[in-house]
């Protein structure tokens, strides 16, 4: 059984005692996991991500691939909603304003 799948029958057990009574959702606990499972060795942190959110959206206007250009900062944005969130307003207002 590999360290995840352990890890969630752990907290499965926990969670049907402690962890309620403390606040912590089986869904909670879940995501928890979920994240867990997705990082890697090398991350970014959001304010990494937010100094070059300008850039990231110019190349996504461009057609450009970000995954390729900036792959640990299209992983972030895969991950982190609140980063994806600023990212998409970017768009939003980029795609509204006149070309100059």
């Amino acid at each position: 059984m590999n360290f995840i799948n352990q890890l969630k029958r752990l907290l499965r057990r926990w969670g049907q005692g402690r962890a309620r009574a403390n606040g912590a959702s089986p869904e909670a606990l879940e995501k928890m996991l979920r994240g867990l499972e997705q990082t890697r060795d090398v991350e970014v942190t959001c304010d990494e991500v937010l100094a070059v959110l300008d850039q990231v959206a110019e190349a996504i206007l461009q057609g450009a691939d970000v995954a390729r250009l900036m792959p640990l900062v299209q992983h972030h944005l895969e991950t982190c909603a609140d980063c994806q969130e600023e990212l998409e307003a970017l768009l939003r207002i980029l795609r509204a304003s006149p070309a100059t």
